[in-house]
């Protein structure tokens, strides 16, 4: 076995919801278990991406963490000494950035790597050595595209690395350039293209006869087409000028009207524009300004009444500063005064009760002996402290003495429960619960292969009935042709006759009229015998496909027929396995079977109960040696609880008497008299303080209320009493700040209106001296007459520019004056007669343009034929094409040839590697497999020919891969996986085989047997298989696999990074 890659340790900085996780897996069987969720496939993911980079973003396998490192690190052992592989994730590469260092730390060539890995390309190594449950079965599909035969082939040359992608390619651009019956592929086209250029060449001939004729045609149409041009020209000149004649018509006709009008009114081109709107203007503004005025005048006479009352003299406005600092000092005592009464009852209330409270205490001193007791927080912690003590030890001894009863109570239940699980194991047979669940599940295997067998009959009839219903016969009988050609052709022959005779008879423009109408019928027929023959090929063509279909069906069907015969032999076998497994005839009715699996669950019951009652017997029988040895450590602590009671009782009574406090209090009752005393004794001191302070606040409110009274005596207020006069004092001073802030408001008003009212006397003198400018202006006297001339001069200025703008649209129409314009149309016979010229000279333009463009039309193609025969050289270039595509053409094939000698080689240097490694590797396989399958199977081999499939025999018959269960296909792709495997090991080297829960579909034996050929691998290779099934885990242990357990998956990532936990080792 020669040297290759083993994985010592790996590290997990960012990769699914693995943060900074690491693991050290055993050089020979490694199991990584764990729940599901527990990031089992993250893991193998991890690796894969590591050594060979991580998948395409947007692919679910990519494991991608969201704002954390993305990556990790591999250490390896390797021929070429130990390596660390570093792949993190970056922005640009999707599959990472690749480092491999040695274990000092130094940069080292990333084909170490390679060579590591024996240069294994990553499909092969996906397939082969990394793979999971899905995968496991999509090593056919590559055994049958021979994809696992030339990546071994590649694997095994040096440098040949992308072998298969080469050869892929290769066959690709062979079919690019050539396909024998393809039209795409460039050589098909080139040789497509020759053959055109070459019918062109012998099609084209000389054409000498027509050139002169076509010339002497060409002159002729030139001469024509002159003289054309000419009577157009003049023809055009007369039609644009009787068109520019009728556009003025109705021009001239409103100028006239117009100046008429315009002859009736005064010259009034002096009179101010706008006049009219300027005077309205003006008379508005006055009006407005005039009622402003007025309203202004109105305001204005309530506000100086208002100030004139406010003036007056009042004896509290000229004392208001007094009375506001009195008052505030009032206010400011106020809460205190209305308060005194209450606190003197407060405190004579507080006096008396403090009385009868020394009196209820029970010490026999008075007020000043309670004052003078020593009630200081040390003596009271001493008491406090020994009472805590004495409280202590009795609830020690109560609890001591509940233990004991609670221990001998559990004892006795425990001995009484013990004897009663005894007596009920004593009735129970002594029977396993996996053998009757082993007999169960073959009973429900029969159950469910007996379905199988009357589905798989109830297909078979299906399937007779379909092919019966595909042999019936629905072929229709094709059409037949309904209009033969012969009658098309006697058709045509005697409309030909009808119409020469209609000719001769009435004269030729009626024998083309016939003749037309015949070769319509005879088209009619044609297009009719098209169709029929049309739909006729496609019946055909129907019938042919509906033929070969019922040939393809009849085909399925017998491949159909005879996949049921192979299933139906697996299913009887499998009943005649299952009945000897539930003790059974495999002819056992239903009754039988229900019978058999009541009996079982009977036994199963019991089985399971007496399994649980044997467990229960060891978990009491441990729960009674514990209550004996609690019962009598309890006995103990109770015995050692009643001393230190005692002790603390006798410290108690002496510290009572050196204190004089009656011997007969308890712990309690001594602590809730001391705190009596001192809190009595602190109420005391809080009455004698508030007092003292009840006195200064009485005298205060005192001088505060007398000068009040003084100062509203000296404004004039009526006496009374304090609160009474303070009140009217408020009351007063509020008008006073009234008074003022109207005052200071009245006067803000009245000399904003004295602004506006000289605004508006101003802004009307103006207005009066604009109404009196702008009828001077105007010319007039009175309102009136200026607003009959303003009519006058609006209709005057609209009629003159009427006017100038008719004579200057008739000018740029015409090109002529007024008056010659009016001498042009009555020249022309007036409106009437100018529109009969004008439609007389666009009939006859119109005629002569349709004939000069037939005529221009005529020469341009008589131009470019002459031309085209004056420059013809299409032969030479039709010469120089057919040399070109000739030369592209051998090129071509050149590249094709060598594409495929390529190929051939390739193929024939693979077909030695298989002839030379296939024996041992299919050798290898049929000894893994036979011994997976306890010698069920003998053989694996691939038959001769082409066709890539795995096939399986037992001595009897042969299987292919599909005709085997699930399971059993899945263990023939394993053992060759491990062929491969050991044999690429004996030649290139050997590498670590890692697995994904790929035992889940095997039977507990077969599960065996694979974890034993994996620990027979692991002797050379590396074995890593993970898995979340407690059964695989046993066995995997049972083999010394060394055992790494992964966190759960319901465990948060931010709790931080915690290495795998190593469970056993082998």
């Amino acid at each position: 076995m020669k040297p290759g890659l083993r994985i010592n340790r790996f590290q997990v900085d960012g990769f699914g919801h693995f943060r900074g996780y690491s693991g050290t897996p055993g050089p020979g069987l490694t199991l990584l278990y764990g729940p599901n969720e527990a990031g089992k496939s993250t893991l193998l993911a991890f690796l894969r991406g590591v050594l060979f980079g991580f998948e395409k973003r947007g692919q679910p396998e990519r494991y991608e963490p969201e704002g954390a490192i993305f990556g990790g690190e591999l250490w390896l052992e390797t021929a070429s000494g130990p390596l660390v592989v570093h792949r993190h994730g970056g922005k640009r590469a999707s599959e990472g950035t690749l480092t491999v260092r040695g274990l000092d730390g130094q940069p080292l060539p990333e084909t170490l790597l390679d060579q590591a890995l024996a240069d294994v390309p990553r499909e092969l190594f996906f397939e082969v050595f990394a793979f999971r449950l899905d995968e496991l079965s999509s090593f056919q599909r590559l055994a049958q595209q021979r994809g696992v035969s030339e990546a071994l082939f590649a694997a095994g040359m040096q440098g040949a690395r992308r072998l298969p992608e080469a050869v892929e390619r290769l066959r690709k651009d062979a079919e690019a350039l050539y396909a024998p019956r393809g039209q795409k592929p460039e050589l098909n086209r080139v040789m497509k293209d020759l053959e055109e250029v070459q019918q062109a060449l012998r099609e084209a001939g000389d054409r000498p006869a027509l050139y002169f004729s076509t010339r002497d045609q060409l002159a002729e149409r030139i001469a024509e087409g002159h003289a054309l041009e000419v009577a157009r020209k003049h023809t055009e000149h007369e039609l644009d000028h009787a068109s520019r004649l009728e556009s003025a018509l109705s021009d001239l006709t409103v100028l006239a009207r117009d100046r008429a009008e315009l002859a009736t009114l005064p010259v009034l081109d002096t009179f101010p524009p706008g006049a009219e709107t300027r005077l309205e203007d003006v008379l508005q503004r006055r009006k407005t300004y005039r009622a402003q005025q007025a309203q202004l005048h109105e305001r204005l006479a309530p506000i100086e009444e208002a100030r004139e009352r406010l003036a007056a003299p009042w004896p509290v406005r000229e004392r208001a500063e007094s009375l506001r600092t009195a008052l505030a000092t009032y206010s400011g005592h106020s809460e205190q005064l209305r308060s005194l009464p209450a606190r003197r009852a407060s405190l004579t209330s507080r006096r008396r009760q403090l009385e009868q409270s020394l009196g209820e205490l029970g010490l026999a001193v008075d007020a000043g002996g309670l004052l003078a007791l020593d009630l200081g927080a040390r003596a009271r912690g001493e008491l406090e402290s020994l009472a805590g003590r004495l409280d202590a030890a009795d609830t020690a001894l109560a609890q001591a003495e509940s233990e004991q009863a609670r221990t001998r109570e559990e004892r006795a239940r425990l001995e009484t429960t013990l004897g009663r699980v005894q007596a009920e194991l004593t009735a129970l047979p002594e029977t396993r619960p996996a053998q009757v669940r082993q007999r169960q599940a073959a009973v429900g295997r029969m159950r469910a292969v007996r379905g199988d067998l009357e589905r798989l009959a109830e297909q078979r009839l299906e399937q007779r009935r379909q092919m019966d219903g595909v042999r019936a016969p629905t072929d229709a009988v094709p059409l037949r042709s309904l209009v033969p050609l012969s009658w098309v052709v006697s058709a045509a022959l005697v409309a030909l006759g009808f119409a020469a005779l209609a000719a001769w008879i009435a004269g030729p423009s009626v024998g083309v009229l016939c003749a037309v109408g015949g070769l319509l019928l005879v088209g009619l027929l044609l297009l009719v015998r098209h169709r029929v023959e049309t739909a006729r090929k496609a019946s055909l063509e129907a019938q042919a496909a509906r033929h070969r279909w019922r040939q393809q069906e009849e085909e399925r069907f017998r491949s159909a027929q005879a996949a049921m015969s192979a299933r139906e032999e697996l299913l009887q076998r499998e009943l005649l396995n299952a009945s000897s497994a539930a003790g059974l005839s495999p002819g056992a009715s239903l009754s039988d079977l229900a019978a058999q699996e009541s009996l079982l669950a009977e036994q199963l019951t019991q089985a399971e109960r007496r399994e649980l009652l044997v467990r229960e017997e060891d978990t009491l029988r441990t729960a009674w040696d514990t209550a004996v040895r609690d019962d009598q450590r309890v006995e103990e602590a109770r015995l050692r609880a009643s001393q230190r009671e005692e002790v603390l009782r006798e410290e108690w009574m002496a510290f009572l008497v050196a204190r004089r406090f009656p011997e007969a209090l308890s712990a309690a009752s001594a602590l809730t008299l001391w705190l009596d005393a001192a809190a009595l004794r602190q109420r005391l001191l809080d009455l004698r303080t508030d007092e003292e302070e009840f006195t200064v606040a009485e005298a205060a409110c005192d001088a505060v209320t007398t000068r009040l009274l003084q100062e509203a005596r000296a404004a004039g207020m009526p006496p009374g009493q304090a609160e009474t006069v303070a009140a009217r004092v408020s009351v007063a001073l509020e008008e006073v700040r009234s008074r003022a802030a109207d005052q200071r408001h009245l006067d803000g008003q009245r000399g904003e209106l004295l602004a506006e009212k000289a605004r508006l006397d101003q802004l009307a003198l103006d207005e009066d001296q604009a109404w009196e400018a702008l009828l001077t202006e105007g010319g007039c006297q009175d309102e009136a007459t200026f607003r009959r001339r303003a009519v006058q001069a609006r209709r005057y200025a609209e009629l003159a520019a009427r006017v100038r703008e008719h004579v200057q649209r008739v000018q740029a129409l015409t090109g002529l004056g007024e008056n010659a314009a009016h001498e042009e149309v009555h020249a022309a016979g007036g409106e009437t007669g100018l529109k009969e010229q004008l439609a007389t000279l666009r009939e006859r333009h119109k005629a002569e343009g349709d004939r000069h463009k037939a005529v221009l039309t005529e020469q341009g193609s008589l131009k470019t034929q002459l031309s085209q025969w004056e420059n013809d050289d299409r032969v030479s270039r039709l010469r120089i094409q057919e040399e070109t595509l000739r030369a592209k053409a051998a090129e071509l094939a050149t590249r094709y040839a060598a594409d495929r000698l390529t190929l051939a080689l390739l193929g024939r240097a693979r077909r030695r590697f298989e002839e030379e490694q296939q024996p041992r590797v299919i050798q290898l396989a049929s000894e893994l497999f036979s011994e997976l399958t306890a010698g069920r199977y003998r053989r694996v081999f691939i038959p001769a020919g082409d066709a890539r499939e795995l096939r399986v025999s037992d001595g009897a018959r042969d299987w292919s891969a599909e005709q085997l269960s699930r399971g059993t296909r899945e263990q023939l792709f394993l053992a060759f996986r491990l062929a491969v495997i050991r044999d690429f090991g004996e030649t290139r080297g050997a590498l670590p085989l890692i697995t994904d829960d790929v035992l889940v579909n095997f039977d507990p034996e077969r599960a065996r047997g694979a974890v034993r050929l994996f620990a027979r691998l692991a002797e050379a290779h590396q074995v890593i298989a993970f898995t979340c099934h407690p059964w695989l885990r046993e066995q995997f242990e049972a083999e010394g696999a060394h055992v790494l357990e992964l966190p759960g998956a319901t465990k948060s990532p931010r709790e931080g990074a915690q290495p795998l936990r190593v469970v056993s080792g082998g």
